[in-house]
């Protein structure tokens, strides 16, 4: 969709606010035509000595700037609340991508949590500038148009100079298109990456102290400091260099006006009212080749964000970025609770693989994989490290983004099409290798959401750490920290259990949930399982849990060895 047609659908999601302060900032600048008319002809009337006349022009002259000074006060009363829901738009639309489980609103996962940052930040920040520059230019167009008329009934020569500095400023962006592009997005990247570097600094600061590796940290940051400091400066170089050429061709063309009408001034055909009108134009002539410079070059900056913000996204840029969406952000809005839009459960009788490969640029994956339960069964996937198992759970569960996948996996032998939509709770669940935790309560870290103390109390049990919680100074309320750092390794992997567990899905996946569990804690979650009757495929290399297994597959080089 062009870069024009999607500034167009951003600006039309709050239509209200948009065109009452456009019309706002229209105004405003159509107020100086007004002003200078009557400027002109208070001149005229001083010189004929008509002082009646002169009182009443300039009593409407002073009520004519008072209007203008109000509609900018109001237009960016309301221009700013335009402002708020049109980045609210694309942020949240964004959002929706990130944390969709399939369906037509689910996209890539983002790279980092700097990346991140400049995608909800500066990406949104450049697509609301291009319509706010569109504004401008806009209302640059209304006041240059009627001042042509005006003027071109004084001195028609004058008139048609006004569009020799926006065909320069117009053949200079297009000079620098490529350029502007790329400076921005090479911004982008280092901003990311500092944001990033950042990040990972404050989570893993106790680290980087008991290993004494603050001076190389340091250094590693101050390399991307100085990479952001570059492409920062030579971006905003470029762009003002294209701001500063459009106030030089903006005033060039106010030489050439001054130029073309020097043989009028010279002669005396310019009376004072002519001439005082020309004086109130000529500060307000330059606008518009200033603004169309700046939109020019925003729309390249715009052009970067989208295609930055397409990777987020699935591969319909303009239903998923751009898509109308509701927003309650005003005060006097209605917020509705939100209850989680959930699959129907479909109990589980059998689940197959068939086939599935899932395979990386670089080479690495699992291949053919093929294999059956039934329901209740507990399957174990094995083998050494690197060999695909974390892939292949990824795979099967819709989640392998940046992987070719092939292949089909069945349930009770229908085709699942959008993996990733339906092998959620209450249907699946799971549990990946490092599981995330927030700085909440135990309760919402396991709920996320409202839930029934009964379940909540169940899928403690089931995750063999109600004990541990009720040790707790608050049980199930204890705020754990950011990350889940007041739990030890085992607590933080057993919440995380009690979390794939809290809506009791048909099928459980884990993958390698003994990796932070001593033998007796987790023959007790197998026992748990088993005793629930919950179907389970579990990456594991302890014999506690080959001895439960019904089936042991055995991963090598990203295949099933027999």
């Amino acid at each position: 969709m062009p870069v024009w047609r999607l500034a167009w659908r951003v600006s039309q999601h709050e239509p209200k606010s948009f065109w009452v302060g456009w019309s706002c900032f229209v105004l405003f600048f159509t107020f100086p035509v007004a002003n200078g008319w009557l400027l002109g002809r208070g001149f005229d009337a001083i010189s004929r000595h008509d002082t009646g006349h002169v009182y009443v022009l300039a009593v409407l002259l002073a009520l004519s700037e008072a209007l203008r000074m109000a509609s900018i006060h109001f237009g960016a009363l309301i221009w700013t609340q335009a402002w708020v829901h049109m980045q609210t738009l694309v942020r949240s639309n964004l959002l929706a991508a990130q944390m969709a489980s399939g369906g037509p609103e689910a996209g890539q996962p983002v790279g980092s949590a700097g990346e991140a940052v400049t995608h909800f930040r500066d990406d949104t920040e450049d697509v609301t500038m291009f319509v706010d520059g569109m504004v401008d230019v806009s209302a640059g167009v209304v006041f240059t148009v009627l001042a042509g008329f005006v003027l071109g009934s004084v001195d028609s020569n004058a008139a048609l100079v006004l569009v020799v500095p926006l065909i320069g400023v117009a053949l200079a962006t297009r000079t620098l298109d490529s350029r502007i592009k790329r400076y921005r997005a090479d911004d982008r990247l280092a901003a990311a990456a500092v944001s990033g570097l950042v990040g990972d600094l404050m989570a893993s600061a106790t680290t980087i102290k008991v290993n004494n590796a603050v001076d190389p940290s340091l250094s590693k940051l101050r390399d991307f400091v100085d990479r952001r400091r570059y492409t920062a400066v030579r971006d905003r170089v470029l762009d003002e260099g294209v701001q500063a050429f459009s106030q030089g061709a903006a005033d060039i063309g106010l030489g050439l006006v001054l130029l073309v009408s020097a043989g009028a001034l010279a002669s005396g055909a310019f009376d004072v009212g002519r001439l005082a009108l020309f004086t109130a134009y000529l500060g307000w002539l330059s606008f518009l080749p200033r603004m169309v410079g700046r939109v020019l070059a925003r729309r390249k900056q715009f052009s970067v964000a989208m295609d930055r913000m397409r990777f987020l996204v699935a591969d319909d840029l303009s239903a998923n970025v751009v898509a109308p969406r509701s927003l309650p952000i005003a005060p006097r809005d209605v917020r509705p609770r939100l209850v989680p839009i959930r699959p129907d459960r479909i109990p589980l009788q059998s689940f197959a693989v068939r086939d599935l490969t899932a395979v990386f640029g670089s080479g690495a994956g699992v291949h053919d994989i093929d294999f059956e339960l039934r329901r209740g069964t507990f399957t174990v996937i094995t083998g050494p490290i690197g060999s695909g198992k974390t892939t292949l759970l990824r795979a099967l569960l819709g989640l392998a983004h940046h992987a070719d996948v092939r292949g089909e996996v069945l349930w009770n032998d229908r085709h699942l099409l959008d993996r990733a939509a339906f092998l959620v709770p209450p249907n699946c669940a799971f549990l990946p290798q490092v599981p995330q935790l927030v700085s909440d309560s135990v309760a919402e870290n396991i709920a996320l959401g409202p839930v029934d103390d009964e379940r909540l109390r169940i899928a403690l049990e089931l995750a063999a750490v109600s004990d541990d919680i009720a040790a707790m100074p608050d049980g199930t309320a204890t705020t754990i920290g950011p990350r889940g750092l007041r739990l030890s390794g085992g607590q933080r992997q057993r919440v995380a259990t009690a979390r794939a567990l809290i809506h009791a899905p048909e099928l459980v996946v884990l993958d390698d949930l003994s990796s932070a569990l001593d033998v007796e804690t987790e023959l007790e979650l197998w026992s748990n399982l088993a005793a629930a009757g919950m179907t389970v495929i579990a990456v594991s290399h302890r014999a506690v849990a080959f001895e439960r297994a019904d089936q042991i597959l055995c991963l090598d080089n990203g295949r099933l060895s027999v």
